[in-house]
């Protein structure tokens, strides 16, 4: 493929594409690009090009469960417009480059189940719009840089399965830490694909617009008995509080579990009707639940 002949591409998806080989160094020609995903590539393989740091307006970067190895290049520090950055489930190694800290305006950050090492670096602790971060089984070392005050946006942490020494005795952990992931992973499971342009949109009040039916895995004819209705309903409405960007206004497991025990079995809405403003407002009365 000619990249060179895309000079407007804003978007570009490539996710679920049984790509092979390696990401070509001419992706890096493709300056206007805003999202980039080329996630659940296992058979793409390679390094990541330092040419990535030219694309320089993106927002989202997804590369995840790739067969991809070698270090994280430092251009990556060049993305300063980046809020959503999902490098896990690679063969990624080495540490994390210290110009990743550039990356001010991040919102989600994974690199999960990888070979990293060494400390996580202490400008974690400065990314003030942090809402998710996962570090996960790798092999990472020492404290954790992260104190009381440090990411009060943060309302997802795993750092779990690796080396680390200790979690700073000033840190506040809550029972609602993995609620934000379980709202993503709910999501992906309706929509069909990652959320994370979901989830970056939801602030704007034009996508609160859309309709339920709009966000939907598109592969899948949409449902019309009542009760399957309501279970995705249902399902929408608990993720969507799970990834708000309060964690304080957030639900518990708890919580959780009791709304998805709750007999109300039919809905008699039709689901082309439901918009995502009234998911997100739980005040709205859409649902004319039937027993």
């Amino acid at each position: 493929m000619d990249w060179t002949s895309f000079p407007n591409l804003e978007v570009l998806a490539l996710n679920d594409c049984n790509l092979t080989g390696s990401i070509p160094e001419e992706i890096g020609t493709l300056s206007k690009l805003t999202y980039l995903d080329l996630s659940n590539n296992k058979n793409l393989e390679g390094l990541l090009p330092l040419t990535l740091g030219n694309l320089t307006q993106l927002v989202e970067l997804y590369i995840y469960y790739t067969n991809i190895t070698g270090p994280i290049p430092s251009s990556i520090g060049h993305l300063t417009n980046l809020t959503y950055l999902h490098l896990s489930s690679n063969r990624l190694n080495g540490s994390i480059r210290q110009e990743i800290g550039m990356l001010k305006n991040l919102v989600y950050m994974s690199m999960g189940d990888n070979i990293l090492s060494g400390p996580i670096p202490s400008f974690v602790s400065q990314f003030i719009n942090l809402t998710g971060l996962n570090l996960s089984s790798n092999q990472f070392n020492d404290s954790i840089p992260l104190e009381k005050g440090d990411l009060m946006q943060l309302a997802h942490l795993d750092l779990s399965h690796n080396l680390l020494t200790e979690l700073a005795y000033t840190m506040v952990v809550t029972e609602k830490c993995d609620i934000y992931s379980f709202g993503v992973v709910a999501l992906e499971t309706i929509m069909g694909r990652h959320p994370g342009e979901l989830l970056s949109s939801l602030a704007s009040p034009s996508s609160q617009n859309l309709m339920l039916t709009d966000v939907l895995d598109s592969r899948i004819s949409h449902p019309t008995n009542p009760v399957v209705v309501w279970n995705i309903v249902l399902v929408a409405i608990v993720a969507l509080a799970c990834v708000r960007t309060e964690p304080r206004s957030c639900p518990t497991m708890l919580c959780i579990s009791q709304e998805l025990l709750v007999c109300k079995k039919t809905l008699a809405t039709p689901l082309r009707t439901i918009s995502l403003r009234q998911l997100l407002n739980p005040e709205v009365d859409f649902t004319q639940i039937k027993e």
